[in-house]
């Protein structure tokens, strides 16, 4: 018989805040959060949902948040919120049966776009080395296994906007085969680059509704035109639900299944 798997601890950066508490009045409330975004100012689409109260300089610091795009900062705050709130000490747990599995759909390609002028300007020297560590995908996961000293399996999924479903899946099995006693799964993303928006306006992907954006998400409307762009990450802390009562853990949520599945359709479904 398979183990019971726990939730005993969630961590959020989001639109809507930066607890749980935040997030479920918005929804309860059916609040959007979509408003004109100024990094998109000018663009034929010029609103997405932004974290607009997150200083990166504060929550992690100067030096090291230098070398993450926004996407992984976000995986590393929401991580250790998360941890904090199941009640784990990164110093006193078994690091090797410790795992991160994070989705990520894709980066925000703003640090590409960056490097790409210094090329195109015939200045190859100009090219950050951080380039790579601050975009790639990986990283978020990476980031998060280094700040928490989880030295267990790390990897990244990519399933489009299921990514951080797909991760949570993975991090199940993970715990059922005894793989790891902990694991740290979610998705973090931040997708608001004006390269981004523009290469989804050009694929007819997203909602033009610029004159009433808090209306333009309406996935089950026959009038819908498309999504809309956000940012955020979302991170659980699971268990064994036996160990985590065993230690006296809050169990918020029990995991009792998960499926993938694809239309095999078309690249925008």
């Amino acid at each position: 018989m398979w183990p019971d798997i726990a939730v005993t601890g969630l961590g959020l950066v989001t639109p809507a805040g930066h607890t749980a508490e935040a997030n479920w009045t918005a929804l309860c409330e059916g609040r959007s959060l979509a408003a004109a975004d100024p990094e998109l100012a000018g663009l034929p689409v010029d609103f997405s949902c932004r974290v607009a109260d997150f200083d990166a300089d504060t929550e992690i610091g100067r030096a090291p948040a230098r070398r993450m795009d926004r996407f992984i900062q976000f995986a590393l705050v929401a991580a250790r919120r998360a941890v904090a709130d199941a009640g784990l000490d990164p110093r006193t747990w078994d690091a090797e049966r410790v795992g991160v599995v994070l989705g990520v759909g894709s980066n925000s390609l703003s640090t590409y776009v960056g490097e790409f002028g210094h090329l195109g300007a015939g200045r190859p020297d100009r090219v950050s080395p951080l380039a790579l560590p601050r975009s790639v995908p990986s990283m978020a996961a990476g980031e998060v296994g280094i700040d928490l000293g989880a030295a267990g399996p790390n990897f990244t999924t990519a399933s489009a906007c299921a990514s951080g479903a797909t991760a949570i899946g993975v991090a199940r099995d993970l715990l059922r085969s005894g793989t790891c006693d902990i694991v740290l799964a979610g998705g973090s993303e931040s997708a608001r680059s004006r390269m981004t928006a523009t290469c989804f306006t050009r694929m007819r992907a997203l909602s033009r509704r610029r004159e009433e954006p808090a209306l333009a998400s309406r996935p089950f409307d026959a009038g819908r035109d498309g999504f809309v762009l956000g940012e955020g990450a979302g991170i659980l802390v699971l268990e064994r639900a036996r160990s985590a009562r065993s230690r006296g853990a809050p169990v918020q949520a029990l995991l009792r299944g998960y499926g993938a599945g694809a239309d095999a359709h078309h690249p925008v479904a």
